[in-house]
């Protein structure tokens, strides 16, 4: 039999998505009481079939033999289910090098030839025995559930042909009754990693394998709820509510249904209806079919920010009011709607503060545990995140439950995405595929329809635009017309969306693509006729060290009310787990499993390391999503204004705390409670007078917004919201110079004083040596500084087989920033005043490039002050930085300075950082991006002490074991070895990192080293 059902070939006819499966629906439980239903307590009518199964691999399904259906092979070997088995540590060491992890974005990880997929078509081979209670066997219907299946499935059930599935993010359920016997039964799952569903779901991720997600069993009675749809409606007023409850039965004749709204343990409304429902068309109406409203005076509104949530039970009842079973809803009360050209909820318009997130687990890959789930939403509503992006399917069930109950919106996105296809839309317009398309949407908006936190449905991703993209936005719009629908293809404002939703389209710059323009956003929403709101389906690519620029758009969103906001790309880095060959850890990216073809570390551009510890770019979109403006409104007095920007509460939990500061001192602190309605500012004065400050300190006012009781999302004491102010003080007289001398040796010039001893160089014009108390402090010469090791923006669109002439690592070679000559040009002592002028060349093939002159000050107390004058040479492209390198010989446990921190920061991604006196250990100095690059720099800073080394003055510094040139030849931190001693990069400019993209100059202009004069100086003692 297995051989004629193999034959049959559906995996790769795409009119075919499945067979026997069970219709879509709202998750079922059959709960054997409503007070079981209500207190939502574990269902004795599901059975789990997770945990350990057995498994067998072949190379094409071809090869499986027909005895594999009732008996294990002899080759099977045990396996965790869910999982993807390609990560399985029990996966056979002999499985075809092709049958590894693969992470493309785009093309296809196979010939691209609709419907058809390789004959070579790895297969894994699942089984299990289980056995059902008695009283399942007596009578009702069991199913059987599969949450998710990569690609397409043919199950069997004792021998017997059951079904087949596609669609690998949405359940496919079957009736499992004829098929069951008594004692023991045995499941057979034949899983394809090829089918003709895969060219709907080239996705942006690992292309991975398996049976993914739970399984279970649900027995249902023989009467029986099929399917219920709630829908909550407001009054024009958004006060009282209405409750919209649409009901489908089994064997419904004569049935009724009792359905109860509670409040806590508090029933605030109940009901009873017969099924079958008033006239539909001329034909009549549905008898299986019940439709009921509940009244509801002034409920309490659901939102992100007031998730209260209801539950609603409903009760199946037989002819005599004898209860057959029950299901139950969380409920909330919220209406969405596009209303004045704005996205609203309950009327008020919303800021998206949103993360497009990936299922991603660097272990398991695909699995996602319920914890795993509730720690990126924890973590995403500690960082201001407000609402997020299920990119690009439907997710784990557990994910919607979970925003329902702490409060993030949700963008619910279609399993569909043809991104390998030329042109992109070429399945969209043929009518071949119009069912296979259609039934994504419809499947998925059956699943979760009942879901309060989902606003918005989106049609899927990056599949361009036609007919097929038509008929799902009708279906959805009038399946369900509570919510908008969005889609981003074909241009981001077709026919098919609600909302303009572009991608990475720049708040300053129109990107005139000849087929899908991208304007700049404030231009976008100004087009004539145009009206409807622009939200960024993506926005600020995270790839590495990156998201500069980040508050920018946070200014447009802030400014422009019909810019509502964003998905940032994305949530979390996609490494996996892998170990060198001596043990050692590293997050492996495509082409470490020896994929081909691959997309490198495109997989990493997450707010998150795949363990999910921060990126220093986390803290940049907490601090410019925070939900409170917060203003200097004056001075003396020191006043403050607060603006809060939510929508729907008050300040009842919320306490503003301030410290005044003098060099890293607290002067004077106080805290006091918010009292703001929603939308509400008040101006707090803080202080009558000021202190005096001493001449030529710094000053600065630190306030924080608190929530001193514990929520759902957040422990006591959570920070929701930060703000520095500098202060002004009074300028300081420079000290009088008193200069140390300066004496004349054969090959360089000589100064002692105070314990240091500085040596120059008078070929190289460089200061080769540094002794304090006897001891070298340099292993090398003291050098301008002009190259960082390229960050994944700097590499762009670029390939280890083709350079992308637009990227600035492209630039910056072409221009001979890595093979500058240095020459010294010039040498003048005034040994009586303490002062050196060395005038420095970079040449490329004789040609100068960049010149710098350096004033050397050397002064009695040992300290030596440097006066950094740097030229540019017209036609040069912007510099990655302007600075000095220092290759000391010492490494120190910890290093403090006055500056921005704590964490990394980079000229265009300062917002998140505050200026302070911070102390860290040089460890935490290293930012460990998944692909190395240039990291750790500190902006602004003024004093720098690294053990005995001290450096003052204004500049940005980096602090590494490694230099700039191991960084750029590094491709995972396992490569990365400590050169002894420390480089120390003392930077009077650096270039912004950009991050608007990932694959293009996204540095925004104001932010680059352009070709002329630049100055800057420190003091090194």
């Amino acid at each position: 039999m297995l051989r004629e059902i193999v034959a049959r070939q559906d995996w790769q006819t795409q009119a075919i998505t499945s067979v026997n499966r069970l219709s879509a629906h709202t998750p079922l439980f059959s709960w054997r009481s409503e007070a079981d239903a209500r207190a939502d307590l574990a269902s004795p009518s599901r059975l789990l079939l997770d945990g350990e199964w057995r498994f067998s691999f072949f190379e094409a399904p071809e090869r499986v033999p027909d005895g594999w259906l009732t008996q294990d092979l002899p080759q099977a070997c045990a396996i965790r289910v869910p999982g993807n088995w390609q990560l399985d540590a029990a996966y056979p060491a002999s499985r075809p090098l092709t049958d590894g992890p693969i992470y493309t974005n785009i093309k296809y990880p196979f010939p691209c030839d609709p419907p058809r997929v390789p004959a070579a078509n790895p297969t894994g081979c699942y089984s299990r025995e289980f056995s059902v209670p008695a009283d399942w066997l007596a009578g009702g219907q069991t199913r059987i559930i599969f949450d998710g299946v990569d690609s397409a499935f043919y199950l069997f059930c004792n021998g017997r042909w059951v079904g087949y599935s596609q669609d690998s993010r949405l359940p496919a359920e079957f009736d499992l009754s004829p098929f069951l016997q008594a004692g023991g039964n045995r499941l057979a799952v034949l899983v394809l990693r090829w089918s003709d569903g895969s060219y709907l779901e080239d996705q942006d991720m690992w292309r991975l394998s398996g049976i993914f997600r739970s399984v279970t069993l649900l027995h249902k009675p023989d009467r029986h709820l099929m399917d219920i749809r709630v829908t909550p409606e407001l009054d024009a007023c958004y006060r009282d509510a209405r409750l919209k409850i649409e009901l489908q039965a089994a064997n419904a004749a004569g049935l009724s249904v009792e359905v109860s709204l509670y409040d806590g343990t508090e029933r605030v409304a109940t009901l009873r209806q017969r099924f079958g429902t008033a006239a539909i068309d001329e034909k009549g109406a549905y008898d299986d079919r019940a439709e009921c409203w509940l009244e509801v005076a002034a409920p309490r509104k659901w939102s992100a920010e007031t998730p209260h949530l209801y539950r609603l039970t409903l009760t199946l009842l037989g002819e005599q009011g004898e209860p057959i079973e029950s299901e139950a809803y969380d409920v909330g009360f919220r209406a969405v709607e596009i209303k004045g050209g704005l996205l609203r909820v309950n009327g008020q318009p919303l800021l998206i503060r949103g993360a497009n997130r990936h299922e991603h687990d660097a272990a398991r890959g695909h699995v996602v545990t319920p914890a795993a789930i509730e720690q990126d939403l924890l973590l995403m509503k500690r960082h201001n995140f407000n609402a997020v992006r299920c990119s690009h399917y439907p997710n784990h069930p557990e994910l919607y439950r979970l925003c329902d109950r702490l409060g993030l919106y949700v963008v619910d996105e279609a399993n569909l995405e043809t991104h390998g296809m030329t042109p992109m839309g070429r399945l969209a317009r043929d009518p071949a595929w119009s069912n296979a398309f259609l039934e994504r949407v419809t499947r998925m908006v059956a699943r979760d329809f009942n879901h309060p936190s989902i606003i918005i449905w989106s049609l899927g991703n990056e599949s361009g635009y036609g007919p097929a993209h038509d008929a799902m936005y009708g279906w959805a719009r009038q399946a369900d017309p509570s919510r908008p629908v969005q889609y981003e293809g074909g241009g981001a404002d077709t026919p098919a969306t609600d909302i303009i939703c572009p991608m990475y389209a720049r708040t300053h710059q129109d990107q005139p693509f000849p087929a899908v323009p991208k304007w700049a956003l404030a231009k976008w929403i100004g087009l004539p006729g145009e009206t409807r709101p622009l939200i960024l389906c993506e926005y600020a690519h995270a790839m590495g060290n990156s998201l500069g620029g980040f508050a920018h758009y946070w200014q447009a969103f802030r400014d422009h009310p019909r810019l509502q906001g964003g998905f940032v790309w994305d949530w979390v880095d996609q490494g996996l787990d892998k170990q060198t060959d001596d043990g050692r850890h590293y997050w492996a990216y495509g082409g470490d499993f020896g994929d081909q073809p691959n997309d490198r570390q495109f997989c990493c551009n997450g707010l998150l390391f795949p363990d999910r510890t921060p990126h220093p770019a986390l803290f940049e979109a907490k601090r410019a999503q925070q939900p409170f403006v917060l203003t200097l409104h004056s001075q003396a007095p020191l006043r403050v204004e607060i603006r809060s920007e939510y929508l729907f509460r008050s300040t009842d939990n919320e306490l503003l705390r301030w410290q005044l500061c003098e060099n890293g001192l607290v002067l004077q602190q106080g805290e006091c409670p918010l009292s703001l309605a929603p939308r509400a500012s008040v101006v707090l004065t803080l202080l009558d007078t000021l202190p005096a400050f001493a001449a030529g300190s710094l000053a600065w006012l630190d306030l924080a917004i608190v929530q001193p009781v514990a929520t759902a999302w957040a422990e006591p004491e959570h920070e929701v919201a930060r703000q520095q102010f500098m202060l002004p003080t009074p300028m300081a007289i420079p000290a009088a110079f008193n200069p140390a001398a300066i004496k004349e040796l054969p090959d360089h010039w000589l100064v002692c004083a105070a314990g240091s001893e500085w040596q120059l160089d008078k070929t190289s014009g460089r200061i080769r040596s540094w002794q304090k108390h006897g001891r070298e402090r340099l292993q090398d010469a003291i050098a301008d500084h002009f190259y960082r090791a390229p960050l994944d923006n700097d590499i762009g669109a670029s390939e280890a087989d083709h350079i992308d002439p637009n990227a600035w690592i492209a630039r910056w070679q072409g221009a001979g920033l890595n093979e500058l000559e240095h020459r010294c040009l010039g040498l003048e002592v005034d040994p009586h005043h303490g002062r050196v002028l060395v005038r420095h060349g970079y040449f490329v093939q004789g040609v100068l490039k960049l010149s710098t002159r350096w004033q050397h000050s050397f002064g009695a107390d040992g300290a030596m002050a440097l006066t950094i004058a740097v030229e540019v040479a017209a036609g040069m492209p912007s510099l990655p930085r302007i600075g000095a390198l220092l290759w000391l010989v010492d490494e120190v446990a910890e290093l403090s300075w006055l500056g921005l921190g704590p964490h990394e920061n980079y000229p265009d991604r300062l917002l998140g950082a505050d200026f302070g006196r911070w102390q860290l250990p040089l460890a935490d100095l290293h930012t460990p991006y998944v692909f190395p690059t240039d990291n750790g720099l500190r902006c602004d800073t003024r004093q720098l002490q690294l053990g005995e080394i001290a450096v003052e003055g204004q500049f940005h510094f980096s602090v590494s074991r490694y230099s700039q040139q191991q960084l750029a030849l590094a491709r995972h931190q396992t490569d990365l070895v400590a050169e002894g001693g420390l480089h120390l990069c003392l930077d009077g400019f650096h270039m912004g990192i950009g991050g608007d993209d990932s694959w293009s100059q996204s540095v925004r202009p104001e932010y680059w080293l352009q070709p002329d004069g630049y100055y800057w100086n420190c003091v090194l003692r």
